[in-house]
């Protein structure tokens, strides 16, 4: 019998895991690190948050009806501009309150915001009017003269 004293026995590897395996493994220690920065990035606290109101537009035969939800905003801090068909309402609530102590918490919004809209048809920009009341913002928009709705009977 001859014995091969140069050669190595080959090496043993070892067996991998299934999750050892997975490209994404390499990246779960930053996963919560991710988080943590993404919500201070958007926290409401450090104010980087935009307030985003809700609405309608609506449309009747005559006019075009805008209605914001714009709860806290003095109509000083909101512009309404027309350009051709482009509506723009834009403004900014702010959430700044005296009180004693260190504020730890909030939920409330705060920031600037814009709406737009483009209109199918021309207003009567002279003629437009606009309410706030009660937190909410209605802007009447009347259908410029040629633009109005005619409806035809079918014979």
């Amino acid at each position: 019998m001859t014995t091969n004293t140069g050669a190595q026995a080959p090496e043993r590897r070892s067996v991998q895991r299934r999750e050892e395996l997975s490209p994404w493994s390499e990246l779960a220690p930053w996963a919560g690190r991710m988080q943590d920065f993404f919500e201070q990035m958007w926290s409401p606290v450090m104010g980087s948050s935009d307030f985003a109101p809700g609405g309608e537009l609506r449309e009747t035969d005559d006019a075009f009806t805008l209605e914001l939800d714009v709860p806290g905003v003095d109509k000083k801090d909101i512009t309404i501009e027309f350009s051709g068909r482009r509506l723009s309402v834009r403004g900014t609530k702010t959430t700044e309150k005296e009180g004693k102590g260190t504020l730890r918490h909030t939920t409330r919004t705060s920031g600037s915001f814009a709406y737009e809209a483009i209109l199918p048809v021309a207003v009567d920009e002279k003629a437009v009017a606009a309410t706030l009341s009660d937190g909410v913002l209605v802007v009447t928009m009347p259908k410029a003269g040629e633009a109005k709705t005619t409806h035809v009977e079918i014979s």
